[in-house]
């Protein structure tokens, strides 16, 4: 009995470590173009990596930070976002954001997509958190 308990809390030791929340996800509708943007909020109880991002939609979803250079505001891939413990990841117009390329469907014709978020945590494991974005 002690054996199946002690596999059922390694099964589920990601669900129960990992707290991970969002809010306010929204992708932007493309209007026709292979490219658009996407904003969330992400909180967690412990410090986590994105490694990567999938959907069904685009094969390419990173994310970006918009900069001054010289007084033009300028847009650079973030290599290795991180998400600190206790402290809101924002992602939101005119900062921080997901940037959607190669979009494989015209978004105007749905009102949501998932988007599956791949961490990793300080001790290694990793953790795959799926987000219900809504299409604005």
């Amino acid at each position: 009995m002690r054996k199946i308990l002690f596999i059922c809390i390694l099964l589920f030791s990601n669900i129960i470590i990992a707290e991970i929340k969002f809010s306010d996800a929204v992708i932007k509708k493309n209007m026709g173009k292979k490219i658009t943007a996407g904003f969330v909020s992400i909180s967690s109880k412990e410090n986590l990596k994105i490694n990567k991002i999938k959907s069904r939609v685009s094969d390419r979803i990173e994310i970006h930070s918009m900069i001054m250079e010289n007084e033009i505001m300028k847009m650079r891939k973030i290599e290795t976002p991180i998400i600190k413990k206790n402290q809101e990841f924002i992602l939101k117009k005119g900062g921080d954001h997901l940037m959607i390329y190669n979009l494989q469907e015209d978004l105007g014709n749905i009102s949501k997509t998932k988007l599956s978020f791949e961490f990793e945590n300080d001790s290694g494991e990793i953790i795959i958190k799926d987000v219900l974005f809504r299409i604005q």
